[in-house]
């Protein structure tokens, strides 16, 4: 079994983009906004009162002269508001700027310590983002949860199981202890494969007459099939189908796994629009859903469109469509604890990704849902999926219909 070791590689001061991400609350715009509106609607009464009052206008006369006074206003404060913060517009470069020259700096901080080239994209959606989520049962007496600052940087166009972890330290708030970016090096300490030992991952189909399998993780030196199993990256799906949304916030679910499954492709949803908001760890709530396929005549997924769409952050924390993906394999499982999978997968460029077969792996009580069977388990650390505190993800199918829901510690 390997084992990770731990190793502060660098701190880096980020104060500059932690300003430039708390910019939100101090945009005077909405103050603007709200002004010109209460002047133009007293600018449109009191104009329309005196034509039709004094100079004995009719009242559509006396409207129409109103709204042609109250309506330059409005157009002047919401056209400069749309200049300057369009889209490449300048505020938006001169914000993007600073979060460029912080990944720069900690990108060459990372890379002058030695460790691997990170994924500079990722490394941008770090620093944009005002935190990764709620962490789940920190909150006390009812409060609220407090934000989790931990991010799991992906490496540029490599396949390791070397991860680097980014958390922030200082005040995630305007005002307080300057910000500084804590780039962490996870490295697996592998051992020596003992002579004729046999490979952990066999990167092959599901073996559904095992009793329990571990489901392992991995990026493909190949390209694969579109049916093949897989967690992030795009779903394959019939060419007439629907992506979920959220029935709490209307948001595309994010495409979490797809399981080659007896004949089938069993693929898994869950909301991460907000995360914590919705009850997307319930396989009724809506906020989650599950899908059965043929494995015939099915296509890649085209992104989904938000209903909600940002055009302020083009880059959400939580996108439908995750920007990496790892392909499924299995290993065999001599030994099982309590019908927990904890074997370990040996082989570089493999991690633990969850369990195939058996009996779930729960963390809490059985949550089975009715009429279905377990077909696998999904870790969340893999690919940084948000289950809650060290959470697990469980899909569910009888064949012809399935669910997912998730448990978490």
């Amino acid at each position: 079994m390997s084992d990770v070791q731990q190793q502060t590689v660098v701190e880096v001061d980020t104060e500059d983009a932690a300003r430039a991400r708390w910019n939100g609350p101090r945009n005077p715009w909405p103050v603007v906004f709200v002004t010109a509106w209460i002047l133009a609607f007293f600018v449109f009464v009191a104009v329309s009162v005196y034509e039709n009052a004094w100079r004995f206008r009719d009242v559509a006369a006396s409207f129409w002269i109103g709204a042609a006074w109250a309506l330059p206003l409005l157009v002047v404060v919401h056209g400069t508001h749309a200049v300057r913060f369009r889209r490449g517009g300048p505020l938006a470069q001169r914000q993007n700027a600073v979060f460029r020259r912080a990944a720069a700096r900690l990108l060459a901080a990372a890379r002058g310590a030695g460790m691997p080239e990170l994924d500079e994209a990722a490394v941008l959606r770090m620093l944009r983002a005002r935190d990764n989520g709620p962490d789940p049962g920190t909150g006390e007496r009812g409060g609220p949860d407090w934000p989790l600052l931990r991010w799991d940087l992906p490496l540029a166009g490599r396949r390791s199981r070397t991860t680097v972890v980014a958390e922030r330290i200082g005040t995630p708030e305007p005002g307080g202890r300057p910000e500084r970016t804590r780039l962490t090096l996870r490295t697996p300490r592998v051992e020596a494969a003992r002579p004729g030992a046999p490979r952990p991952v066999a990167r092959r189909g599901h073996d559904p007459s095992a009793d329990v399998v571990v489901l392992g993780a991995y990026r493909s030196d190949s390209p694969a099939p579109i049916t093949a199993s897989r967690i992030g990256g795009a779903p394959a799906v019939p060419r007439d189908w629907e992506w979920p949304t959220c029935a709490e916030h209307d948001e595309p679910m994010q495409f979490t796994a797809q399981i080659e499954h007896r004949s089938t492709l069993v693929s898994a949803f869950v909301c991460q629009f907000d995360p914590g908001t919705c009850d997307s760890w319930d396989a009724d709530s809506g906020a989650n859903a599950a899908f059965v396929f043929s494995g015939r005549d099915l296509v890649l997924a085209d992104p989904p469109v938000s209903p909600h769409g940002d055009p302020d952050d083009p880059d959400p924390v939580y996108p439908p469509l995750l920007p990496d993906s790892m392909l499924l394999g299995t290993a065999s499982v001599t030994a099982a604890r309590d019908g927990v999978v904890t074997a370990a997968l040996d082989v570089e460029g493999a991690v633990v990704a969850g369990q195939y077969g058996g009996e779930p792996p729960w963390i809490q009580e059985d949550d089975t849902p009715e009429g279905l069977a377990f077909v696998a388990s999904i870790e969340s650390e893999p690919l940084g999926f948000d289950f809650g505190d060290a959470g697990r993800a469980y899909v569910f199918s009888d064949g012809r219909r399935a669910a997912v829901l998730w448990q978490c510690t």
